[in-house]
């Protein structure tokens, strides 16, 4: 079967988002000033909110068994490192922000219980116990341990199951989103320059042209089939405004990363 080359890079682009496993959700500009991150982010959170609502358990399930599936078909040694090369990044973060982030964690899920919360459906827990496998197999011991240390109790402040996870209300939803993005401008710039200019290509390379590769598209757009056209319509338009605003905030720490690197060469070059 032919597939577009487009069709295949969106395949591939969720792939890597998949592995990556860490998005920025976000709020509406205020006025004629241009949007803040964090503000789209709470914008993108709320527009989300009933696309999360809307998803099908046992769809997403198939979903992301198709995901793990696809993504366990490359060599261990190379979808290892890539997790090795994130482990990296997640530790890279103080701290003081992973307390803080922590903090909000356990105050969203406070007195939610899975038999009587809205349930949100997460991927399933065979896929989840290969990648712990694939880590436990790939990744330093020491860096686990690390990791663990750091983000162990956030898995424990979740009120979920097996398949699925609480939703906590909107307004704790928009905290958790912003502190989300505060741990992702936390992370270390060359950790995370190390973890994409290796997995982008490597999964450019591994992922194949398939039908199943051409399924997870035709999955991917069948989630959350209860949603409205309008649902989904905001979502998208919300998820275009985070990617313009999260460019810009990038091209502003590159900016100001190149000054302090060429004040320290003039100053080297000085002495």
């Amino acid at each position: 079967m032919r597939v577009s080359q487009g069709a295949l890079q969106a395949t591939r682009t969720a792939l890597a988002a998949v592995l990556c496993s860490t998005s920025l959700l976000a709020t509406p500009p205020a006025l004629a000033l241009p949007p803040t991150l964090d503000s789209v982010i709470v914008e993108t959170t709320d527009a989300a909110y009933p696309i999360l609502k809307a998803l099908e358990p046992g769809q997403f399930g198939g979903f992301t068994e198709l995901i793990g599936k696809l993504l366990f078909e490359i060599k261990p040694e190379k979808t290892g490192k890539a997790v090795d090369l994130l482990v990296d990044v997640f530790n890279s973060v103080p701290p003081e922000t992973v307390d803080t982030f922590n903090g909000v964690v356990k105050e969203s899920f406070a007195g939610l219980k899975t038999d009587s919360c809205t349930l949100v459906p997460v991927p399933t827990k065979s896929v989840s116990d290969k990648f712990v496998g694939l880590a436990t197999q790939t990744v330093d011991s020491s860096k686990l341990k690390a990791f663990s240390a750091k983000y162990g109790s956030t898995i424990g402040a979740l009120s979920k199951t097996d398949s699925a996870v609480c939703l906590p209300s909107l307004t704790n939803l928009e905290k958790l989103a912003v502190a989300q993005a505060d741990v992702g401008r936390a992370f270390d710039f060359n950790a995370v320059r190390r973890f994409n200019a290796y997995t982008f290509p490597m999964l450019k390379g591994e992922v194949k042209l398939t039908d199943e590769t051409f399924s997870l598209l035709v999955s991917a757009k069948s989630q959350a089939e209860d949603a409205t056209f309008k649902e989904k319509s905001d979502f998208q338009n919300a998820l275009k405004k985070l990617e313009s605003a999260s460019k810009k905030e990038k091209e502003k720490v590159a900016l100001a990363r190149a000054r302090i690197e060429n004040a320290a060469k003039a100053a080297a070059a000085k002495q």
